[in-house]
């Protein structure tokens, strides 16, 4: 879990980074292929912090429905943030420009940001959970 927390906060610089992105065009090639790793990277790092959610719920059932339903919506907002990344033909002067705009990357960090937080509760109960079974013994 100590891997998926590092991936979250990877992520949480790298959707800073797109959010702050200048509000003006951007013409080079070069960032344009930086901006689309950076979306490919946040959903990435969703990817692998949701299948280590998805892991702890098959292993705990009391959590897995919600864990499960965490991990799909967290799915989506990362998906989400690197779609908006993606790169294309501007139809007016056939330069490549950015399709993301900075009140959607913001719309999609907000959604992602309570998925992760929810992922991580549900963590941290099974955790709780466990350290007081083995209390117990």
């Amino acid at each position: 879990m100590e891997y998926a927390i590092e991936e979250h906060c990877v992520s949480i610089t790298y959707i800073t980074t797109l959010v702050n992105t200048r509000k003006k065009p951007i013409k080079s090639e070069k960032q344009l292929r930086a901006i689309l790793r950076v979306g490919q990277a946040v959903n990435l790092a969703v990817e692998r912090f949701a299948a280590v959610g998805e892991a702890m719920a098959d292993d705990n059932p009391e959590i897995r429905a919600e864990m499960y339903d965490a991990c799909k919506d967290a799915r989506t907002a990362g998906a989400m943030i690197e779609q908006m990344c993606d790169t294309g033909p501007d139809s007016q002067c056939g330069q490549l420009q950015t399709y993301a705009d900075r009140s959607g990357m913001v719309r999609a960090a907000r959604a992602l940001v309570p998925t992760v937080t929810r992922i991580l509760l549900l963590a941290d109960t099974v955790v709780v959970k466990q350290l007081l079974t083995a209390k117990d013994r």
